[in-house]
């Protein structure tokens, strides 16, 4: 929700809240989460010394291996490719599943009850770790689960008065103290995020016409040339625009450039890559696109322009841009000559009389 509401079109690509967040955490998470499972066995020797080799330690061993399936499974949601967009949920899941079998075999044959506290408390720090990205509702919903599965099993296993205080006792704060944590936290991340979107924006567009500046341009066109030899690319020119400024003022030639910038975002698909290049000068990166698809979104573009009214201290200015047109092809090793390509095509078009599109021909 964050993320639509800043940014101000389909040309800038940042990744969204939990996306962001989980980058950063992944790598420290997995290792906790190594840890935990490392835990889970290390308590083995401890549960044998105290029972023996007895019915109540292979009872006991049997809630372990339940309780290390579900440690291999939250590690396994911290990196497995599966669980990608939905880690948080997986690995709370699996984590308060896997809480809760090592909770039932403590208290269902007699292992001291802070046991489970020591349990509880390694699970209550993982999910400090993974603040922001627990919500409010996946954070009352885990906890409250937990507390009332122990209240339940404590009570039918018929603890001690006293050890139910003590639960409780540490219970109640430990977790508001968490939720305070984890309230801050996803604060903060909010705005964290909300700053590192915000200055992406005014990293990647151009501030007058909201296209991808020209450093952003080069370097997506650029990576995308690399992987997709089946582009077309586009270059364009709004005709006699130092006429326009001249004649109307430079206030004026901006109300251009952002017609005709809104124009280039109209007509041309959601995975074009377009910016604006310098002064009146744009790029537009056609990907799989052929020539007859190229030039059909080019006459597309030029035609409105051509045919858009722009109002302007109650004058209607008209302007006119002119296109030069290139489909990649074998001949063309880098990046940077299908650009002066284009621009050559540019100029031939503005020689030939403006207003039109030109299209490279292979010699």
């Amino acid at each position: 929700m964050i993320r639509e509401a800043i940014l101000p079109n389909r040309l800038v690509h940042f990744d969204s809240f939990e996306v962001y967040f989980w980058k950063r955490i992944s790598k420290s998470f997995f290792y906790f989460s190594c840890v935990g499972l490392f835990l889970t066995f290390v308590y083995i020797p401890f549960d044998y010394q105290l029972h023996g080799e007895s019915d109540t330690f292979y009872s006991i061993l049997t809630g372990r291996a339940i309780a290390i399936f579900f440690a291999v499974m939250v590690v396994l949601s911290s990196i497995h490719p599966f669980f990608e967009h939905r880690n948080v949920l997986a690995i709370t899941t699996f984590g308060t599943m896997g809480f809760s079998a090592v909770t039932l075999t403590y208290l269902l044959f007699g292992n001291p009850v802070h046991f489970v506290i020591y349990s509880w408390f390694f699970h209550l720090v993982a999910t400090m770790m993974m603040t922001p990205l627990i919500t409010h509702k996946i954070f009352f919903i885990m906890e409250g689960y937990q507390v009332s599965f122990m209240a339940v099993v404590m009570a039918y296993t018929h603890q001690s008065v006293a050890e139910m205080v003590v639960f409780f006792c540490l219970a109640i704060p430990l977790v508001g103290y968490v939720y305070a944590v984890v309230w801050l936290n996803r604060k903060n991340g909010k705005e964290a995020y909300k700053n590192a979107l915000q200055n992406h924006i005014l990293l990647s567009l151009d501030g007058l016409s909201n296209l991808l500046n020209r450093r952003t341009w080069y370097e997506t066109s650029r990576r995308k040339w690399s992987d997709d030899k089946g582009i077309s690319f586009i270059m364009l020119d709004v005709d006699h625009f130092k006429k326009v400024n001249d004649t109307y003022g430079h206030e004026c030639g901006d109300r251009v450039i952002q017609s005709v910038s809104q124009t280039l975002l109209e007509q041309t698909r959601d995975y074009d890559i377009i910016g604006r290049l310098g002064g009146e000068e744009f790029g537009v990166l056609l990907p799989q696109t052929n020539l007859d698809e190229a030039q059909v979104i080019a006459e597309r573009i030029r035609q409105k322009i051509a045919d858009t009214i722009i109002s302007y201290k109650n004058q209607e200015i008209h302007v006119t841009a002119s296109l030069g047109l290139i489909r990649n092809n074998s001949t063309i090793e880098d990046f940077n000559t299908l650009v002066a390509l284009g621009d050559k095509c540019l100029y031939q078009a503005k020689a030939e009389g403006r207003n039109r599109v030109v299209i490279y021909e292979e010699t």
